[in-house]
């Protein structure tokens, strides 16, 4: 079974563990197992009104979704670091941050960085639907990487 390698619950203090993660999107650096979770913990630093971004390990992946063919995108499911509702993809939560927030300047965690493998748990941003175009976008980022693969293959053309 795997585990949250380098992570500790800051309320219990248990490392490593399995299961549920759950992180705030608005204290840096701030996690929680499951147990800890289901009780509203809470701290000086960090309020049980905080928004949270559940984050399952592999093996809880393969449980859920019964073996279906995932990539690294996928199964989506980010909170809205401002107002806490849940079940958005990263296109749909900048549609909604667009649409329901657009006046908040809050610093938050980004939960799809913090939600999906290789992404940065931590990254805090004062611009979040900024962040969000930029970093989290599919169409460009998919026209971007075309042309740079395009420009390489003009390259080796031009030598032959």
């Amino acid at each position: 079974m795997s585990r949250h390698e380098g992570v500790s619950c800051d309320s219990c203090l248990k490392s490593n563990f399995n299961g549920r993660r759950y992180k705030c999107l608005i204290c840096y650096d701030y996690d929680l197992c499951a147990d800890c979770y289901e009780e509203g913990v809470t701290s000086t630093r960090h309020l049980v009104e905080h928004p949270m971004q559940c984050i399952l390990t592999r093996s809880d992946i393969e449980l859920y979704f019964g073996g279906e063919m995932l990539t690294s995108d996928q199964p989506q499911s980010f909170t809205c670091p401002y107002c806490k509702k849940m079940g958005f993809s990263d296109a749909t939560l900048l549609e909604h941050v667009s649409a329901e927030h657009t006046e908040t300047s809050l610093e938050v965690v980004c939960p799809v960085c913090a939600g999906l493998p290789g992404g940065d748990p931590n990254l805090v941003t004062d611009d979040f639907a900024g962040h969000l175009t930029l970093e989290h976008r599919q169409g460009p980022r998919e026209l971007i990487s075309f042309l740079i693969s395009f420009s390489k293959h003009l390259r080796i053309f031009h030598y032959l």
